[in-house]
């Protein structure tokens, strides 16, 4: 492990007024200095870190003049192997070579680095190359000294200086970069690493979120616990008073994930809705258009369930039969039941005779889901129950040409499944720009027909 620290010109001091220099009370339960008092930070970090570290300078040719001689006039001895020619800076003007040899010390091992001393912008230019590297992996960076005048040194006055870690601070802005990528598109790289193990949670925990939210995993999201988790911590880190440049991102995440822990409470087709518009804006177009098809299905199955009592307990029985895990799996499944129930609003004015017949919802079976039981059934039963079968799908029909402007709502199911089937094969012919008019255009139209118009009266 190496410790880099970046060089000033530097003087040569009397012992007698070399200040004072001391670790704050985080740094001192980890490292110990060998005496108080040096002309500067290159001799208390070679005679208290040497043999432990390599000491790494990054000077100019008028620094390593001016070290060199503090450096004798403090150990009575010659370091001018310390000062290696690609640690030199030949140009402090030159910005992109002074990021390239700071980029080269730190592309590797862990390391600390010092900021104390050197010119003015050199600091800051390690600064930026410090966090252009380790912007979502910050482990590598061990600690980053900097002494804090505590007593301005002067002509008869010994400075003293207190050594402070500035590594929190870089944490800080990896922790910023990553709520600010989350609160833009739910996104958490899996590069990111804090050493603060409360930072770490968070970005696990908003990273399973991402997981959850983008592979449409939306029902264990919504009705577990990880939201709420994802709260208590932001809130709690709401509290840290160093957080506060940036606490903006934190509530509008707070108060983004509360309004998704609430969906809960409505119903699946107008929390589909809601997260459909959440998507869109979000720029997962494809996502948007899944869900807000879903959507429908849903709205249609509600809508189906209202008409009778007879035709609420045969959809609540496939239900059960869902919550039960009834064999076949591919039949008696959510998808079967909200593509089932879309489908025959869309087809209630043209049904062919046999159109249900391969379907549980809408056929004969279903009344006892179980092809066995079916099969040892009479002619007669048989014929019962297909009678049964057939009038609820005639009431459905009947019910569903009723409707102000079903026809429309008829053409609106047709768009928005044609644009869904199309977006989902990857040779996909839309133009994005295209895609989010077509889209925003369903949109209108969802909610037209299900929340203003409400066509089949279901509650929200």
């Amino acid at each position: 492990m190496k410790i880099i620290t970046l060089l000033g010109k530097g003087f040569k001091t009397p012992e007698d007024k070399r200040a004072y220099y001391s670790f704050d009370e985080n740094l001192s339960k980890k490292f110990t200095l060998k005496k108080h008092n040096y002309t500067n930070m290159l001799p208390l970090l070679i005679d208290s870190f040497e043999g432990q570290y390599s000491i790494a300078p990054v000077f100019t040719k008028e620094a390593k003049e001016t070290q060199l001689q503090v450096l004798f006039d403090e150990f009575d001895s010659n370091y001018e192997t310390l000062f290696k020619e690609k640690y030199f800076l030949e140009n402090t003007k030159d910005f992109s070579g002074i990021l390239q040899v700071l980029n080269g010390l730190t592309k590797e091992d862990k390391y600390i680095i010092d900021l104390t001393h050197s010119f003015r912008h050199l600091p800051i230019l390690a600064t930026i190359s410090l966090i252009a590297n380790n912007i979502t992996d910050t482990e590598k960076v061990e600690h980053i000294f900097f002494a804090k005048e505590i007593i301005a040194s002067a002509k008869d006055v010994v400075g003293k200086y207190e050594i402070i870690d500035l590594k929190e601070y870089l944490e800080l802005a990896n922790l910023s970069f990553m709520l600010s990528s989350f609160n833009e598109n739910y996104t958490v790289s899996n590069n990111v690493k804090f050493s603060n193990p409360f930072y770490q949670q968070i970005a696990k925990e908003l990273r399973a979120f991402s997981y959850h939210f983008l592979s449409n995993s939306l029902k264990p999201l919504i009705e577990g616990e990880l939201i709420s988790k994802i709260i208590d911590k932001l809130e709690n880190l709401q509290e840290h008073k160093s957080i506060e440049n940036f606490e903006t991102y934190i509530s509008e995440i707070i108060e983004h994930l509360e309004d998704i822990r609430q969906l809960k409470y409505v119903s699946e087709w107008k929390k589909l809705y809601t997260l459909s518009k959440i998507m869109d804006e979000r720029g997962y177009q494809l996502n948007a258009i899944t869900l807000l098809f879903e959507a429908v299905g849903f709205y249609c199955k509600d809508g189906i369930m209202t008409i009778s009592d007879d035709i609420k307990n045969h959809i609540k029985y496939f239900e059960e039969n869902l919550i039960g895990n009834k064999e076949p799996k591919t039949k008696y499944s959510l998808y079967a039941l909200i593509n089932q129930s879309r489908n025959i609003v869309k087809l209630s004015n043209d049904i062919p005779e046999d159109k249900f017949k391969g379907d549980y919802l809408y056929n004969p079976q279903t009344i006892h889901l179980s092809k066995g039981q079916y099969k040892r059934k009479s002619k007669e039963d048989k014929n019962r129950l297909k009678v049964d079968i057939q009038k609820i799908i005639i009431d459905i029909e009947t019910y569903v040409k009723s409707c102000d402007d079903i026809l429309y709502f008829q053409e609106f199911i047709r768009d928005i499944e044609d644009l869904r089937n199309n977006l989902a094969h990857g040779n996909s012919s839309h133009d994005i720009l295209d895609v989010k008019t077509e889209y925003t255009e369903i949109l209108q139209d969802f909610y037209c027909y299900c929340i203003e118009q409400n066509i089949f009266k279901v509650s929200e």
